[in-house]
């Protein structure tokens, strides 16, 4: 009788040990980071007759960046955890290409391009690489894209990735010189380098 009773009790916590793992919901852990000095974010892009790049100055982002994400088995969601760039702090090489920049992005209505890192996958595609899904802003036009990123851990974390874009999916319209003959082509790619500070 003392054995059943012993055994109906293993049973009975090893049952709600297992209910309560399996229901449980995520704790919403928070954290804040900096990004080191040796950070980088640009734009590529392309004419029909040369290349531009436009950096991002890094250097504007000084203050802590705020995130808050849950742990889940096979994911980590991330909640309001964005990058804001002004566009104007972007430098693609000289005033003209500047202004043809902005006048791009809409830049008097809508000043800002905002990223916000909304997931990454625990499943690695190759080693120190994930999948990443984020939101990015722009002309007050909204899209959501799933990258591959490189993620490695050396003083702090290293993330780096390439996100392909198409300037017409966000209802851009191409600025053209000299007559027509030179057009800025609509495929774009936003390249980031960022050292992560302070992440636990």
């Amino acid at each position: 009788m003392v054995l059943k009773t012993l055994s109906f009790i293993i049973i009975f916590f090893l049952g709600s040990a297992i209910t309560s793992s399996e229901w449980r919901e995520p704790i919403t852990k928070e954290s804040t980071v900096f990004l080191a000095s040796e950070s980088y974010l640009k734009i590529k892009g392309k004419t029909n007759v040369s290349k531009f790049e436009c950096h991002f100055d890094m250097n504007t982002i000084s203050e802590a960046i705020s995130i808050k994400y849950k742990d889940h088995d096979e994911t980590i969601k991330f909640d309001d955890t964005q990058l804001i760039l002004p566009n104007v702090e972007f430098n693609c090489g000289g005033k003209i290409i500047n202004k043809d920049f902005n006048n791009l992005l809409n830049t008097d209505q809508f000043p800002e391009i905002i990223l916000k890192l909304k997931e990454i996958s625990k499943s690695q595609l190759a080693d120190d690489l994930v999948t990443a899904t984020v939101e990015i802003n722009i002309s007050n036009v909204i899209k959501t894209y799933t990258i591959p990123i490189s993620i490695t851990s050396n003083q702090g974390l290293h993330a780096s990735g390439r996100m392909p874009l198409d300037i017409n999916d966000f209802n851009l319209t191409a600025p053209t010189k000299m007559l027509g003959m030179v057009k800025v082509l609509p495929e774009i790619e936003i390249q980031f380098s960022l050292k992560i500070l302070g992440f636990n």
